[in-house]
């Protein structure tokens, strides 16, 4: 064999296995309803991998391409921090200023810019702020420059002491985007095609002036119409979770429509720091450090995070330092991730809800480490519910025990449990709500909350004495449950 043949055979290998891998990895994702989309894995000195599943409109079979554009939901807060941080590179603005520095009319004086990027500010989230607002105007659509005005207006009180917790909040770069707008003296969607999308070479990407108004190459969105359905549905058929939702048309906090590859374009651009120097990068994925001196850190999919300014991190660093965002609107789930000791990227825009974007992408990072890697694996409560739902209970039983012979073959959560009950309690079907907490208690029978909600639905139910009894059992496994203490007295009073 000559050495060029020998070059190139090698070449061939590190190419194509770790392609295939991947490929088979998404096949496996798509073929058990986990993901439907464009996703983009990149490393130094090697291809990308690029490759789309599924249909971008389902009804239609439409199948995706690398023009096939999603919006990319709160991955756009990394480009409202990073379009604050090219401002402040410039000398326009810096992070320690008051927000009303520049928006004289914001009416919380000790809230900063630095406060807005790493929420936490204490302000009030969008979810239940215009109520009375869309009570009022039902016709109106609501956007960023409501928000002040409506704090005013019902002197809506701060959470929390600026800079003393954590919590995420899309006000906070809904107000940021106002501020780029009021120092670059232009709009929003103006700046972000000027200073990241051109530089970036990001041809697919926009912010739109009406997010309902969809461009041609815009994929259609499906979710599952209730947590017992294995059926997708176009979003449009599927009322909205909040108000707000279907009244808003935010940005800065999320909006940014865009492609894979765009983004991969755009990770490129950012890491090797042509549309951000390194000072003001650095500072963007440094974890915020609290009034109190401590760092606000909270567990994500099992793995403990921090928060910069607008990038999530992990706190471990013994495999590099990951940093990442990812998005979550009805019917789409995104995910930016990078390694930056590593220089590895994973992007993925599924346009489907709750895919497990963050188990896919970690699985991925050790793929094409060549470690161990687990596929992400269905959701069992998902699966059971259908089949009780479709009055297969006796298939739904096996199921279960299927499950506690082989863990593995399925993802089952107490809290996917509790909520697939409570919906099922919700929808006056308690005869399944009751069949799945009991079930939950025989997956996780050391829950005591698992019991708990079993003996809320037995008592909803009229099955007061079966209801004491679960309610006693969870007693038994935590004897500081006030609730349960408090629901048995109350039962036998009713009893008496």
């Amino acid at each position: 064999m000559t050495k060029a043949l020998a070059t190139l055979l090698t070449v061939f290998l590190t190419i194509s296995i770790p392609g295939q891998q991947l490929n088979t990895f998404f096949s496996t994702l798509y073929k058990n309803n986990m993901f439907n989309g464009s996703a983009v894995v990149s490393e130094p000195g090697k291809p990308i991998f690029s490759d789309h599943y599924g249909y971008s409109n389902i009804e239609n079979k439409e199948k995706f391409s690398d023009q096939s554009q999603f919006p990319i939901a709160s991955v756009t807060k990394t480009f409202t921090s990073t379009a604050i941080l090219q401002l402040k590179e410039k000398g326009k603005l810096k992070i320690d200023d008051s927000v009303q520095k520049y928006l004289p009319d914001f009416p919380y004086p000790t809230i900063s810019i630095k406060n807005l990027l790493s929420n936490t500010s204490g302000l009030a989230d969008y979810y239940n702020l215009f109520d009375i607002i869309i009570q009022e105007q039902p016709e109106k659509i609501i956007s960023n420059q409501d928000i002040i005005p409506t704090l005013i207006r019902f002197k809506t009180p701060l959470a929390f002491v600026p800079g003393s917790k954590w919590e995420y909040n899309n006000v906070n770069f809904c107000i940021a985007a106002m501020i780029i707008e009021k120092v670059s003296g232009m709009s929003y969607a103006m700046y972000m095609e000027k200073n990241i999308f051109s530089p970036a070479k990001m041809k697919n990407s926009f912010v739109p002036i009406d997010r309902k108004i969809k461009k041609i190459n815009q994929v259609e969105l499906y979710t599952y119409p209730n947590l017992y359905s294995t059926d997708l549905v176009n979003v449009n058929t599927v009322k909205e979770p909040f108000p707000i939702a279907g009244k808003s048309n935010f940005y800065g906090n999320g909006g940014i429509v865009s492609t894979a590859l765009d983004l991969e374009k755009y990770q490129n651009a950012l890491f090797s720091h042509q549309i951000l120097g390194k000072k003001e990068l650095e500072e963007a994925l440094t974890a915020t450090t609290l009034n109190d001196g401590n760092k606000a850190t909270y567990p994500i999919d099992g793995k403990e995070v921090s928060y910069g300014l607008g990038w999530f991190m992990y706190t471990d660093e013994s495999k590099g330092k990951i940093v990442f965002h990812d998005g979550s609107i009805h019917g789409l789930t995104s995910i930016l991730a990078h390694n930056i000791n590593k220089n590895q990227s994973v992007i993925l825009l599924s346009n489907m809800g709750n895919s497990p974007v963050f188990s896919t992408f970690n699985a991925v990072l050790q793929l094409i480490d060549h470690r161990p890697y687990t596929i992400p694996a269905q959701n069992l409560s998902r699966i059971y519910g259908s089949l009780l739902e479709n009055g297969n209970k006796e298939k739904a039983n096996s199921l279960i025990k299927e499950h506690l012979k082989n863990p593995d073959r399925y993802e089952a959560t107490e809290r996917d449990f509790n909520r697939l009950g409570y919906q099922f309690l919700r929808n006056e079907k308690n005869e399944n709500s009751l069949q799945t907490f009991s079930s939950a208690a025989l997956l996780f029978p050391k829950s005591w909350n698992v019991y708990d909600s079993y003996g809320e639905a037995l008592l909803q139910c009229g099955k007061k004495e079966e209801a004491i009894k679960m309610y006693q059992k969870s007693l038994e496994l935590n004897p500081e449950n006030k609730n349960g203490k408090e629901m048995i007295s109350k039962i036998e009073g009713l009893s008496k």
